[in-house]
Formats: structure tokens, sequence, C-alpha cells
């Protein structure tokens, strides 16, 4: 059976079309739907039960997609697991697709392709037909919170993380792939996610985002679960370039006007390598890791793994 976990806060009628397209997509497949809410004050909880979903409700005052994701796992009765949030929509025939994959390839679970659509103010301003670039089937380099996956495998890699704020994924594929867990990316349509576009936040709001903090804090969670290396490895690229940074902080520090100079040329190097890759957004986001980063740790905090049933 399939249990599909959904999360979600304030859904409305997005959660709406997220359960149809369960509906739609899993058919007379052997399916649950399993509903955690992050203690929504509109009536999403009414909807998901109108759609025959298990529901239940966080009792944390601030909550996490990690925590929502636990708490759909303990509930599962399903030896497969499909996790989504309340603002996607499942494609038709990924299932079938990614469990074929899973039985004739020895996948532990598999991901696809994900089409992200832009809003703001009720209109359509963008959208991303690819999200994670995805052409041929291959190990996922990476992966969102839409997320096919055998139950005992996300169990022997010790579950989602409830305690970061944001990249809870990144922190679980680290671990996923410590324990040689395979997840396949499949050149499949998955979801469409209804993406609301963000309001300027100014220098200040980008640089300490929950994004931003999120990738401390799942490096602490990490630590929490002895699995830090995984995390390390995971990231290399930017832990890596971190530690140039830092080096550029010691080297100014300690020789004053010619370690100025010399950070200035490694900083240069780093953004001429960057360039050439065409990935100067890249460099820009590595460069507020490097502000974000200490202060997720800082602001890391076990959540509460309270939740009612609705």
């Amino acid at each position: 059976m399939i249990s599909v976990i959904v999360i979600g806060k304030n859904e409305g009628a997005r959660l709406d079309r997220c359960m149809e397209s369960i509906h739609a997509s899993l058919g007379i497949l052997s399916h649950e739907i399993i509903y955690v809410d992050s203690r929504s004050t509109d009536d999403s909880v009414s909807r998901a039960k109108a759609h025959g979903a298990r529901c239940f409700i966080l009792c944390a005052e601030k909550t996490t997609a990690g925590l929502g994701r636990c708490v759909g796992t303990q509930e599962a009765k399903g030896e497969y697991l499909l996790f989504l949030d309340g603002d996607m929509q499942l494609h038709r025939g990924f299932c079938e697709k990614a469990m074929m994959a899973m039985a004739q390839r020895g996948y532990d679970g598999c991901t696809g392709i994900r089409k992200d659509i832009y809003m703001k103010n009720g209109e359509v301003v963008g959208e991303n037909k690819n999200y994670f670039g995805c052409k041929a089937e291959r190990i996922a380099p990476e992966f969102g919170g839409a997320l096919f996956i055998k139950k005992d495998a996300l169990e022997k890699a010790g579950g989602w993380s409830p305690d970061t704020i944001a990249c809870e994924e990144a922190e679980l594929h680290a671990r996923l792939k410590a324990h040689k867990l395979r997840i396949a990316e499949l050149p499949v349509n998955m979801i469409i996610h209804t993406d609301a576009v963000r309001e300027d936040r100014g220098i200040l709001g980008v640089a300490f985002s929950r994004r931003r903090l999120g990738e401390g804090q799942a490096l602490r969670c990490a630590m929490a679960q002895g699995q830090a290396n995984a995390y390390i490895h995971h990231e290399n690229e930017k832990f890596l370039l971190y530690t140039i940074d830092w080096m550029c902080v010691i080297l100014i520090a300690f020789l004053g006007v010619w370690g100025l100079l010399g950070a200035l040329f490694f900083q240069m190097a780093q953004l001429g390598s960057f360039m050439a890759k065409r990935r100067l957004r890249a460099f820009i986001s590595q460069k507020l890791f490097f502000f974000a980063f200490p202060a997720g740790l800082l602001t890391y905090r076990v959540r509460s793994r309270a939740y009612e049933a609705a």
C-alpha cells in the first residue's frame, strides 16, 4: 500500500487540488492519505477530511516541514511513502513508473520532474518547467519535498529531521547516501508546484532568511544524530568555499594589508571560476551561506514532537 503524506498550513483551495490529483493519479492502487497540519487558521483540515484523509495537527507553536513529515511517517500504514506539500499536484502514472523502476533496478526511492508555477496576487508571473533539470534517469543529486520512498529505507536512514526550519531535504539526502540508499530521479512528470512569489525583503532579509538559516540548522541536526560527516560530504562544495572564506578572514587579521590583498586574490579566483561555469548566483549564494551559517547553528532548537488527531 502507498501512504501519501501531505503537509500544509492555510492551503485553502490548493489543498483541494492536491487531494484531487492524488485520487486521480493513484486510482485503483491501494493507498491512504494522511494530512498533517501546522496549526492552520483556515479550513484546511476540513477540506482534507472531505477528501478522505486521516488528519493530524501539530501541537508546537512553531512547526517545521520535517516535523510534519515525521508525524506522517509514524502514522503511515503503507510500505511505500509518498511525501507531498499541500501546494503540489501529483501527475498520473508517476507512482506506477516509480515502483517499476524500484523493482527492476533496486532503487530505494524515486523523484521525478517538478514544474514550478509562480503566483503573485492571484496571477501567474512565471514558471520553471523542470526545476531540477532532470533529462535522463540518474541517481538524484538532490530532491525537494516531493519524494516517493520505501518506508523501511527511510527508517534505516533515521527518517526526516524535525528540528531544522529549512533544508531538511538536503540533510535527509546526506543520511540516505551515507547508508548507501539510492534515490533515483526519473525523467517522468511527478508534480506541479504552485509557489507564491515573495515580496522584496532587502539584503538582510535575504541573507538571514529561513532558507539560509536552515543550512546551518540542517548541519546541527546531522550533528545531533552523529551524521555530521555525511552532511558535510554531501554539501562539500559549500563547506570547502566556507573554509576558504574563513582563511581569508584569518589572513586579513594577521597580515593586515597583505592579508587583504591575498583574500581579494582568493575571492576573485572563486568569482572567476563560478562565472566560467555560468554560476554567478551560486557564488552569491555561497557568500550568504558564509554569514548565515553560524546564525543557523545558534538558532537551532529541538521542536515538540506532540500532535493530535483531528
